[in-house]
């Protein structure tokens, strides 16, 4: 039977790796529930980039079928009919001009876990210790019952 506690003493070491890599490790929960939660951020930005490229198409269809509409952004951007003639007054800006995003550059994040090799290393650190500890309270008996 004392070979037994040894054998627990395993048991619970693998025990402790297993549960661990499967909340805390690479492939854990905590990994996939931040890989989800970026995934969620992508597809809101991907919609986001989607109702932009609507926007864009709409504005580029109007420029290319409407002459009037590259009049009023000719007109924007201080251009004018071949007899006009501008005054510009130093200090004024004119008008400021409504510059739209084309949209949000989102990188990836890497998951935060804890890596295999810390958590291999923590098992060994537990069977060694509750090895000792055994160890130990089997010597204490032993000197006190020879």
């Amino acid at each position: 039977m004392p070979s037994l506690k040894y054998l627990a003493v395993l048991w619970i070491a693998l025990m402790f790796y297993a549960l661990s890599s499967l909340l805390v490790g690479a492939m854990g929960l905590f990994a996939y529930k931040q890989l989800n939660e970026e995934k969620e951020k992508q597809i809101a930005n991907l919609h986001r980039l989607q109702i932009l490229n609507e926007e864009f198409t709409g504005i580029k269809n109007s420029l290319v079928n409407d002459n009037d509409t590259i009049y009023l952004h000719a007109r924007e951007l201080g251009y004018g009919d071949g007899g006009e003639r501008f005054i510009r007054i130093a200090g004024l800006n004119g008008k400021q001009k409504n510059r739209v995003s084309a949209g949000e550059l989102f990188l990836p994040v890497e998951p935060e876990y804890v890596s295999d090799k810390t958590l291999r290393i923590i098992s060994i650190a537990i069977a060694l210790s509750m090895t000792l500890c055994i160890g130990i309270v089997d010597l204490l008996r032993f000197v006190k019952n020879p």
